[in-house]
């Protein structure tokens, strides 16, 4: 028994069937993942490797080298590239996408803890990260209070608040800024120590061994037994203060004798402001590939029961949220598509002419929708922009079949109204069921391939073929099923017609008439009426395809932007923290700003600190988002010459993570000073442009640094080892976290350090004691000697080659023309033998992203074919079908430009669902006019006579897929742009493509057919 059939006959079980379809799709939406883009990994990890305090040659010397040496052995990485800067080293390691990241990480931390072995022994353990470990956090706070200070209020945070949030079940981190921590310092005056014939060695020690507790054992008696143990952990200060260093003449030396034991504040590390009023802030990150969005409604939760038992005093601020982005991002989605398939239903009504049959069409958007979503859930997929893009192209598509079928048999019906109306119904259905099954069969195969690629297509196409493919598989179901039954028993087809659809009538039958002329003339002159066409789709490729730029992904507006400051490597965070309070009350005058969030001393988003870099995040009025560009360029051309500081003016962007500047420029090479040399010329070009903005390069003003030189001979005359002179100079001068105080229910750091006065120029460094083998106190001068030099204050490298790297961001110009300009004066620069030009960033991603597109295009294609074939069981017919791709290039040209979207990942992706669209309004046509032919008809008549026929269908199913996306073309509201690419192509190809395929395959098939037919002959 035919479907049709079976379903007419049973309307209960069908109907039973669509409501548990339902039912358990509306039962599924709550579960699923919400994120702004599919979930994924990159293929990168950063190894991060502090070594506190020393220069960045050094740390490239005894840290980098030893990594790079040890990583560079894992199979399938890509490169290695390298930063230091003073005190760490930061290694990233890139992977090829698709790799197995889980054995990459293994294989990463393996190699780093193998290089760990290596490493000075002062030097901190390296850690693995994942570049999500470097995205902004997921929501981050402020706690502010009138009444007590930050460190009173950080003190709270970290023992009441932090390990809350550290518990929720989404949470990798939390970490804390601003405010400071205590701790116990041992400020000890070097003259005072080398007066009583004491080192700083010497003390070191001392603290470290006397403040233990130490078992000893157990002691049995008559009756129980009793566990020893020596008290000697310190509990107060006086015991810090009293413990004894040496002696003198048989005197006890305490350690209040030669230094000051004080409780003092931590150096102040970070400052964090919010509209200028300071506040402690706390940043939370969601797990590594985790969902936002679940992560932030917990920490929101959590903040309902904290704020029960919260002190009245203190406030909580939710400074930035990146749920509420991405959730309104959605929800704009969603509103589009809902708009969209609106739209859809007004042109299903004016081309139906009654509400009931309108109504049998929209019934079958929401039954496919519903259920997509059960499979969605089922298979483990998300909510996010992209396969929310799939559905709302599925909207338009997904009503194709019904519109088909539902078409066919309202004719069908007119035409034989004494006819058994069963029958009538299931043949009409049957007439059209095979080229409504090839046809979706042929987009099915144009997105299935995408759901099984490799890498980041894999994350950013994948959800969305797949997405895609449920909708239309369901929508086939639903055509040849729920359609068919309510058609049966809703359809009339001699309702009463209203003056708006009398008047629609007469102009779709002008329409029919004018393209019957049109179609009559083109088969009259195929060749002319084909060469007219192909002058078409050459003019707008050759003159609007130039003036389109390319990204590798589009641009998102989240009303926010940042200024990132870097001041010289010395600035102390206060300095610094001078200047963000002077950008920070220009800020104020301009009306468009609605917050200013300041971090001073914070490197990024992983929270590394450093005190001469600040990051101030401007949020704006959301009645001025559409000014986000005016205002940063503003901003950008009043502090972008402050003098001695690096400022970069840039937008917050939901694309962060995946791609990278679109200019980038690479000289390799092994000696420093050429390196800065032609490092100088290449950043001359890029300034020079006037669209480059935000230019950074790794050749920063050297630092100025004493150089400590130890005469090796003295030394070893008198004992000393090179180590334990450095040791000495290091604790001086830094200062060293020796052990802790167990006291007040809390522990502090007890830090020994030599009070600064006394050392504050190098002559006075030169008089800290040093013990000889033979129990002498010598100065340090005795063995030693200073002098002042300059070095690199940021060394880069890439595959363990040293390297300078300009980088830059573009404004006010097409991106693609910018970067070849830039590449091009690059190039002329005349690099001596054994250094490298190249140029990485955004334009490289974009080369071979683009290259396995349009590979995949190519893959479409031939798949879209294979089907047609097997289908008309013809080599022929396809390839006159197939004249509607490049059909659909006009179109695609001409909607990016008309929409002001560039060719991107999202606009190839657009492209290649038209492949799978618009060959089935050649199919329905091709297939008709076949029909026709094995009836009887000539060539001619079946072509005019199925032309004249399928137009109706044809422009139903195009303008309800085009007016579904034209919301998204338009991109309305927050997060829009992420779509408005795919949009714009499929609006664009979907509307050219049509009206000239009910031109051009007809032409096509006359000619192709009569060569056939010669041939046999």
């Amino acid at each position: 028994m035919k479907i049709a059939e079976l379903s007419i006959k049973n309307p209960v079980g069908l109907t039973l069937l669509v409501l548990t379809l339902i039912l358990l799709g509306l039962v599924a939406i709550p579960g699923i993942p919400i994120s702004f883009w599919p979930e994924f990994v990159a293929p990168s990890l950063i190894v991060i490797a502090p070594y506190p305090g020393v220069a960045p040659a050094e740390i490239e010397e005894l840290i980098a080298k030893p990594l790079e040496e040890e990583l560079s052995t894992i199979d399938g990485m890509d490169e290695i590239e390298t930063t230091c800067i003073e005190g760490v080293c930061r290694v990233i390691t890139r992977f090829g996408w698709g790799v197995d990241f889980a054995q990459a990480k293994l294989d990463v931390q393996d190699r780093t803890n193998r290089a760990s072995a290596r490493l000075p022994r002062e030097a901190l353990t390296p850690t693995v990260l994942q570049v999500q470990d470097f995205l902004p956090p997921g929501i981050e706070l402020g706690f502010a209070s009138e009444k007590k200070g930050l460190n009173e209020i950080r003190d709270y945070v970290e023992k009441k608040l932090k390990n809350r949030f550290l518990r929720l079940e989404n949470v990798a981190n939390v970490q804390i800024f601003s405010g400071n921590e205590q701790q116990v310092v041992v400020s000890v005056n070097p003259d005072l120590l080398a007066g009583y014939g004491l080192t700083l060695a010497q003390l070191n020690t001392t603290l470290m061994t006397e403040n233990m507790n130490i078992p000893a054992g157990k002691m049995t008696t008559e009756y129980r037994n009793y566990f020893l143990r020596t008290i000697g952990k310190f509990e107060q200060l006086e015991d810090i203060k009293n413990i004894i260093v040496g002696n003198l003449q048989g005197a006890p030396i305490y350690l209040k004798d030669v230094a000051e034991v004080v409780f003092k504040d931590k150096e102040n590390e970070s400052i964090i402001r919010l509209n200028g009023k300071p506040l402690v802030g706390l940043a939370i990150r969601e797990k590594s590939g985790g969902n936002t969005v679940a992560m932030v409604a917990e920490v929101r939760e959590e903040l309902k029961a904290i704020e029960k038992f919260l002190p009245d005093d203190i406030k909580i601020t939710v400074i930035r949220d990146q749920a509420t982005f991405i959730e309104n991002s959605i929800q704009n989605v969603l509103q589009n598509a809902a708009i969209g398939a609106m739209l859809a239903g007004v042109i299903l009504l004016i081309f139906l002419g009654d509400i009931k049959n309108t109504l049998i069409i929209a019934l079958s958007i929401p039954i496919s929708i519903v259920g997509t979503f059960l499979l969605i859930d089922a298979f483990g997929l998300s909510i996010n922009t992209i396969s929310l893009g799939g559905l709302a192209l599925g909207v338009g598509m997904i009503v194709d079949s019904s519109i088909v079928v539902l078409e066919n048999i309202f004719r069908n019906l007119q035409m034989k109204k004494d006819a058994n109306r069963l029958q009538t119904v299931v043949q009409a259905t049957q007439e059209v069921g095979l080229a409504v099954s090839a046809s979706n069969l042929t987009s099915i195969v144009v997105f299935l391939p995408l759901a099984f690629l490799v890498g980041l297509f894999a994350v950013l196409l994948g959800e969305l073929a797949l997405t895609v493919v449920f909708s239309l598989s369901i929508s086939v179901v639903v055509a040849l099923t729920v359609v068919p039954t309510l058609s049966f028993r809703l359809m009339q087809t001699d309702g009463k017609s209203n003056f708006l659809i009398r008047t629609w009538q007469k102009i779709f039958d002008f329409i029919t008439l004018a393209y019957q002329h049109s179609l009559k003339w083109a088969l009259r002159h195929r060749f002319l009426s084909l060469l007219l066409v192909t002058l078409l789709l050459v003019a707008s490729i050759g003159i609007l395809g130039p003036k389109l730029d390319i990204e590798f992904l589009p641009s998102i507006n989240e009303g926010e932007f940042r200024i990132e400051l870097v001041m010289a490597e010395s600035t102390q965070l206060e300095v610094t923290d001078k200047i963000c309070r002077d950008i920070e009350v220009e800020l104020k005058s301009h009306p468009e700003i609605a917050q200013v969030y300041t971090v001073v001393g914070v490197l990024s988003a992983r929270g590394e600190l450093k005190p001469n870099t600040a990051t101030i995040t401007i949020g704006l009025k959301p009645e001025f988002l559409s000014q986000l560009d005016q205002v940063m360029d503003s901003i950008r051309s009043r502090w972008s010459s402050l003098p001695g500081t690096r400022v970069v003016v840039r937008q917050t962007d939901a694309t962060e993570g995946i791609q990278r500047a679109p200019i980038n420029v690479r000289i390799a090479g092994d000696d420093l000073e050429m390196l800065a040399t032609f490092g100088e010329k290449a950043l001359k070009i890029v300034e020079n442009h006037p669209h480059a903005v935000n230019v950074i390069s790794s050749l920063q003003e050297g630092l100025y640094e004493f150089g400590i030189q130890v005469d090796r001979l003295k030394a070893s005359d008198l004992g000393l080892s090179l180590n334990q002179i450095a040791s000495t100079i290091r604790i001086a001068n830094a200062g060293l976290a020796v052990t802790r105080l167990s006291a007040f229910g809390d522990e502090f750091d007890i830090t020994l350090e030599v009070d600064k006065e006394k050392i504050k120029s190098v002559d006075k460094l030169l008089n800290l004691p040093l013990k000889t083998m033979k129990g002498e106190i010598v100065p340090l001068r005795a063995v030693a000697k200073i002098s002042l030099g300059r070095g690199p204050s940021e060394i880069k490298r890439l595959d363990q080659q040293r390297l300078v790297e300009i980088n830059a961001d573009v404004a006010g110009a097409s991106q693609r023309q910018v970067v070849a300009e830039i590449q091009k004066a690059a190039r002329q620069l005349q690099l001596p033998p054994n250094y490298y030009l190249s140029f990485g960033g955004s334009s490289k991603s974009i080369q071979n992203s683009f290259i396995s597109l349009l590979l995949a295009l190519g893959i479409a294609i031939f798949l879209v074919y294979v089907v047609m074939g097997a289908q008309f069981n013809s080599f022929v017919h396809p390839f006159t079908i197939a004249f509607t791709i490049p059909l659909a290039l006009i179109g695609v040209v001409f909607g990016l430009y008309l929409f002001g979207a560039a060719i991107s990942i999202n606009a190839l992706l657009g492209l290649i669902m038209l492949v799978g669209i618009v060959v089935n309004n050649g199919i329905l046509l091709i297939d008709y006019i076949i029909q026709l032919r094995e009836s009887g008809l000539n060539k001619t008549e079946a072509i005019l006579l199925g032309g004249t026929t399928r137009l109706r269908p044809v422009l139903i199913t195009a303008l309800t897929t085009i007016f579904g996306m034209l919301p998204i073309a338009f991109s309305f509201g927050e997060g829009g742009e992420a779509l408005k690419p795919l949009g714009a192509v499929v609006v664009g190809g979907l509307l050219t493509s049509t009206f000239l395929t009910l031109i051009v395959i007809p032409v096509v098939y006359s000619i192709l057919d009569r060569n056939k037919r010669k041939i046999i002959e």
